[in-house]
């Protein structure tokens, strides 16, 4: 072989074979095998009559090398001493030693024992004995020369125009060719100006001029433009660029004369199609999302979810590519389904519980929810959201199911109010349970509880005014000073949310609150939500106090409820710690007393009475019994020591 430095010596001028050559015309020392055992396996029902068929003809591709190497290995145990020219002749009629495609590490072998150049003249034997040249070496060499000696079909139609093209161009225009005019990216005009020793606008006069001659070769050749078309009836609005060229294999052909193949050739000279991430696009990638976007808003459901199989078919595209092709544009695929809309948490939720066709729990809801958002942040959005509602206690679904789900406490209401005010408890047990997931027990909770008054087996209305369940006296953590009221709690993650959060009962008739009657306190923040829910008081967020005094979680606080001109007014107020001095004065301060520090020692006992809403006149041990029973025993061991 010639025509590069290091090439192999040419040792035959014979062509490359036509397609159509039989294995026994490429390699002559194959005649000498044709009657004995099978070469390529005994399973065979006429050994070795692959023999006489064209060589390469009928063997899959991703086969064809072990044929090869199987080939390989019976040259090297029994032919080597026949030099290699006479063994691979069209091998060797190659023009570029390249064509052998070695590996580096075989051709580094060769060259530094002279052999590139000598290589046909030799044998395997002689081979062999050269340094760096094994078993395995060997049989890649062999396989490689049985490889190159196969046949090369003729060149697709389109491919012979184009190396036409090619070959009537000067040095300096195939040069602009393959570094500007059909470069995924261009050299710049003045990068070409010193490679070709020329000047910046000389370059930019040939590379037009240049445009203009591959524009009009490539919309005068009817093979050109048929193969484009191919590509452009593909990408409506996109395909994979791997099934198209497997459809028609001409387009993945190399192009010789520039070092491409065919399709890579073919988007350059057509403005209709790009190719991006081996994807085929329509005009280009932008414009195939744009047009994926209007045929998925129009075949969308009301959550925002297509099926694959309708994508598909809209796209006309196999299924597994179509879901590949949304998940590279930055679509959401999920059980055979592509989501439009999955951005903000509402959206998820909604293509969640479409996908799921019924009703699910908080946390079923979360767990299928990507990517994974906080169980406040999920029920917060379907509480804002219209599309969503509760099916029955534990569960939401969608409202347009025509679910529908009260709150217990309302059913009781419109069961009372549908019949004349009264009913059995247990005829409102089977209503409420037979409609809903709803334990028995909470049914006849609520209707003894708040608003209502079960009696003598019947449920109405409670007439008299809410009554708190347990008195101040026993609420842990519930304390006065003269008017002022004080509830001690823990900051704690719902509050670092902003969620609300349950009050005392005792607590929550002193603030005025109770069924169907919320009050509203003024702040220094604003004003401050206190309402009834379901059979307990709820305070609303104090988030914003959190952030203002810079709490974290375990931070003990008090919430804090003083008179004022217009009513009850709210605060958060850190709690101090109460150290040294004597152990009633502490126990005082840990109540949040203002005079703690300064009272006379023989009024501390009387303070911390009052403070539990106990007469002033009891005695320490009744007062440690109290602290006691709320449950306060850091407290009631002060007071009894």
């Amino acid at each position: 072989m010639s025509g590069s430095p290091g090439a192999a010596e040419k040792v035959t001028t014979q062509p490359r074979a036509a397609m159509g050559r039989s294995w026994l015309e490429i390699l002559p020392w194959l005649g000498a095998h044709r009657a004995g055992p099978s070469l390529l396996g005994d399973d065979v029902l006429i050994p070795n009559a692959w023999m006489s068929t064209p060589a390469g003809a009928g063997v899959p591709p991703e086969f064809l090398g072990e044929v090869c190497r199987r080939i390989a290995v019976v040259f090297l145990e029994q032919h080597r001493d026949v030099r290699l020219a006479v063994a691979f002749p069209f091998a060797f009629a190659a023009a570029d030693f390249d064509d052998l495609r070695l590996s580096a590490k075989v051709r580094i072998a060769l060259a530094g024992n002279g052999a590139i150049a000598a290589l046909g003249n030799l044998t395997m034997r002689e081979l062999a004995r050269l340094p760096g040249i094994g078993p395995a070496a060997l049989t890649e060499i062999g396989t490689a020369l049985v490889r190159c000696s196969i046949p090369a079909p003729a060149p697709a139609p389109a491919v012979a125009e184009v190396e036409s093209f090619v070959a009537g161009l000067t040095d300096r225009d195939r040069f602009l060719l393959t570094a500007r005019v059909l470069a995924a990216k261009p050299m710049t005009l003045v990068s070409c100006g010193i490679e070709l020793g020329i000047s910046r606008e000389r370059v930019n006069q040939l590379d037009s001029r240049l445009r203009n001659q591959v524009r009009t070769m490539f919309h005068a050749s009817r093979e050109l433009r048929r193969t484009a078309d191919i590509l452009a009836a593909a990408a409506r609005p996109m395909a994979a660029l791997g099934r198209i060229c497997d459809s028609a294999p001409e387009l993945g052909a190399p192009v010789p004369g520039l070092g491409l193949r065919l399709w890579q050739v073919l988007i350059r000279l057509d403005d209709r199609i790009d190719v991006v991430d081996d994807w085929i696009a329509d005009t280009s990638i932008e414009a195939a999302r744009q047009r994926v976007q209007k045929i998925l808003t129009v075949a969308a459901t009301p959550e925002g979810l297509v099926e694959i199989a309708t994508a598909a078919e809209a796209f006309g595209l196999p299924g597994e590519e179509t879901g590949r092709a949304l998940a590279y544009l930055g679509y959401r695929v999920l059980n055979a389904h592509v989501l439009i809309r999955s951005a903000s948490v509402h959206d998820a939720v909604a293509a969640v519980l479409a996908l799921s066709g019924e009703p699910m729990t908080v946390a079923e809801i979360q767990a299928a929810v990507v990517p994974r958002r906080s169980v406040s942040s999920i029920r917060n959005a379907m509480v804002a959201d219209e599309r969503f509602g509760k099916a029955d206690r534990t569960r939401w679904g969608l409202t347009r199911w025509g679910t529908r789900y009260v709150p217990i406490h309302r059913q009781i209401g419109e069961i009372l109010d549908a019949n004349g005010g009264q009913i059995e408890l247990e005829e409102l047990v089977r209503q409420v349970t037979r409609s809903f997931d709803v334990r028995a027990v909470s049914v006849r909770t609520y209707a003894a509880t708040g608003e209502y008054v079960t009696s003598a087996g019947v449920v109405t209305r409670r007439e008299r005014s809410y009554t708190p369940r347990k008195s101040p006296t026993k609420t842990r953590g519930l304390y006065r000073e003269g008017d002022v009221i004080r509830w001690r709690t823990t900051i704690a993650a719902a509050h670092l949310k902003g969620s609300a959060f349950n009050l005392p009962s005792a607590l929550a008739g002193m603030v005025g609150v109770g069924p169907n009657h919320p009050v509203e306190l003024a702040s220094r923040l604003g004003p401050q939500a206190v309402l009834w829910v379901s059979v307990q008081a709820r305070c609303g967020t104090i988030k914003r106090f959190v952030d203002d005094l810079g709490l974290s979680a375990g931070d003990d606080v008090f919430l804090e409820f003083t008179p004022g001109a217009t009513g009850l007014r709210f605060d958060v107020v850190p709690v101090a710690a109460a150290t040294g001095g004597d152990k009633v004065r502490r126990a005082l301060a840990a109540t949040g007393h203002s005079a703690a520090a300064r009272l006379p020692k023989g009024q501390l006992r009387s303070a911390l009475a009052a403070a539990l809403w106990l007469p002033p006149a009891t005695d320490l041990p009744a007062v440690g019994a109290a602290l006691r029973a709320r449950g306060e025993t850091e407290l009631a061991d002060l007071v009894a020591g």
